[in-house]
């Protein structure tokens, strides 16, 4: 199990991208460090077709399961 702040794809835990989706019930909630953007992404369209998504890119570290407030 992955820790709350550890990239989906390496054990890094500065993370700076975040995709978040939250649609019928269904949540998809990731991060990854800077080396990893473009898996997350991927892996978002695989694992979450169809849904919403908001792509956060950020300077902060990113966690998982931490609100949105937008």
């Amino acid at each position: 199990m992955k820790r709350k702040d550890e990239c989906l794809f390496c054990a890094k835990r500065k993370c700076y991208e975040r995709v978040v989706s939250t649609d019928n019930g269904k949540t998809y909630d990731e991060i990854s460090c800077l080396d990893h953007v473009y898996d997350l992404y991927k892996h978002s369209d695989k694992n979450a077709p169809g849904m919403t998504k908001h792509f956060i890119s950020s300077t902060g570290q990113q966690v998982r399961g931490k609100i949105l407030d937008l």
